[in-house]
C-alpha cells in the first residue's frame, strides 16, 4: 500500500510543479507586452509633428509692397502747361498722360507736351505763338498760318482749321487743330500711337475742339 501511496503523491507533486511553472511563464509575458506597449519607440518620438511647418508658414509675413510714386500735376511744368490738368485731357480725349514738359518764354514761342509715364506716344502737343503788335486778320491768318489740306472749323477763336496728317513708319496719323486768338495762334496736336486707323484718328479733331478752351492761358 505505501508504495502506491509514494507514487500517487509524486505523480501529485510533479502536476503542482508544472502548473506553478506555466504560471510563472504567462506572468513574464504579460510583462513584456505591456512595457512595449507603454514605452514608445526613439523613431516615433523623433518625427516632426504636422502642425510645426503649418505653423512656421503662418508666422511668416509677406513684403511690404513699394507705393507708386507721386507724379506732379501738369500745371507744376509751369509755362503753357500751366492752363493744361490731366483730368480735363483724360475727359476730353479719353486718353491718361502723366508727364508734362514746357518750353518757351513769354514773348516767344511756347510749348506744352504732355506724354504717357511709360510710352512716347500717342503725345499731345499744345504750341501758343505771339502775334506781337501785328494786326492779324482771319484773311491773313489762312494765308500765313493754315497749311494744305485742311478744312475750316468755326466756334474756335476768329478763325480755325482742321488736319489730319497721314501716318508714318513709326507713329500713327496726326490730329491737328488751330486757331486765331487775340494775341496768340494756337496749335493742338495729338500724335497717335502706331497702328492707329486714320478713321480712328479723325474722331479725336471734334474732341480737340472740345478741349481747346480749356487749355488756353487766362
Amino acid at each position: 500500500m505505501r508504495p502506491r501511496t509514494t507514487a500517487r503523491r509524486l505523480v501529485r507533486v510533479a502536476g503542482l510543479a508544472l502548473a506553478f511553472s506555466g504560471l510563472l511563464t504567462a506572468a513574464a509575458c504579460s510583462g513584456d507586452d505591456g512595457g512595449s506597449k507603454s514605452s514608445p519607440s526613439k523613431t516615433e518620438a523623433a518625427a516632426p509633428s504636422a502642425s510645426e511647418p503649418a505653423a512656421a508658414a503662418t508666422s511668416a509675413s509677406p513684403s511690404p509692397s513699394v507705393p507708386p510714386p507721386s507724379l506732379p500735376p501738369a500745371a507744376a511744368a509751369g509755362g503753357l502747361c500751366a492752363s493744361v490738368t490731366f483730368t480735363e485731357v483724360r475727359q476730353a480725349l479719353g486718353l491718361t498722360f502723366q508727364i508734362a514738359a514746357a518750353s518757351g518764354k513769354s514773348g516767344s514761342a511756347r510749348t506744352c507736351v504732355l506724354t504717357p509715364l511709360e510710352a512716347a506716344l500717342p503725345d499731345l502737343t499744345f504750341v501758343a505763338t505771339p502775334l506781337g503788335d501785328d494786326e492779324v486778320s482771319a484773311e491773313d491768318y489762312e494765308k500765313d498760318f493754315v497749311p494744305d489740306k485742311t478744312s475750316e472749323i468755326d466756334g474756335l477763336g476768329r478763325a480755325g482749321y482742321q488736319q489730319l496728317i497721314a501716318a508714318t513708319g513709326s507713329a500713327g496719323p496726326v490730329a491737328r487743330i488751330g486757331w486765331l486768338g487775340d494775341k496768340n495762334v494756337y496749335t493742338l496736336s495729338l500724335a497717335t500711337e502706331q497702328g492707329t486707323g486714320s478713321t480712328e484718328a479723325k474722331a479725336y479733331l471734334p474732341k480737340l475742339q472740345a478741349l481747346a478752351p480749356k487749355v488756353i492761358p487766362t
